[in-house]
């Protein structure tokens, strides 16, 4: 990977880790504000829970932008199809509403072309990351699979 200018494993790891931070977070830090704070807290909400979102965000596009690179100049998605090792990071959601699996190098476009973001953070499964499409698009929404996300890029970091 020497054509980057900053390391490889480097910029993986500080966007997975904001990522995860961010989504594993989150249901501790609203049972905290529940127990703790009655009322409307503004400005603590927006500090536990907006700024975060939005740096979680930031660091997705930017991982999937980093994986988009890194797939086009490596050609890891044609090996792993020939190896018919195909990481899966989720599932896409197609408009006919048919489910189809997710792998990176459709993560990263799904992240770089959804019209938004909405974190699925609170509840029994895992968090994961609902990126919804555009009108023009065939697809729904795509969503990402946090866990196997970081398997992906725990891979890539080996």
């Amino acid at each position: 990977m020497s054509g980057f200018s900053i390391p490889l494993t480097q910029l993986v790891r500080e966007n997975l880790s904001v990522i995860m931070c961010y989504a594993y977070s989150q249901e501790r830090l609203k049972g905290m504000l529940e127990a703790n704070f009655g009322g409307e807290w503004k400005y603590l909400n927006k500090a536990l829970f907006e700024i975060s979102a939005a740096r979680a965000e930031k660091a997705c596009l930017e991982l999937a932008l980093f994986l988009r690179t890194v797939d086009e100049e490596q050609s890891i998605s044609a090996y792993r199809a020939a190896t018919r090792n195909i990481p899966n990071c989720g599932k896409l959601i197609m408009k006919d509403g048919t489910e189809k699996p997710l792998p990176f190098r459709e993560f990263a476009n799904k992240v770089i072309h959804a019209s938004q973001f909405e974190w699925d953070v609170f509840g029994k499964s895992e968090p994961r990351l609902v990126c919804h499409t555009r009108d023009k698009e065939k697809w729904l929404r795509a969503e990402i699979d946090l866990v196997a996300l970081s398997s992906v890029c725990g891979g890539l970091m080996s």
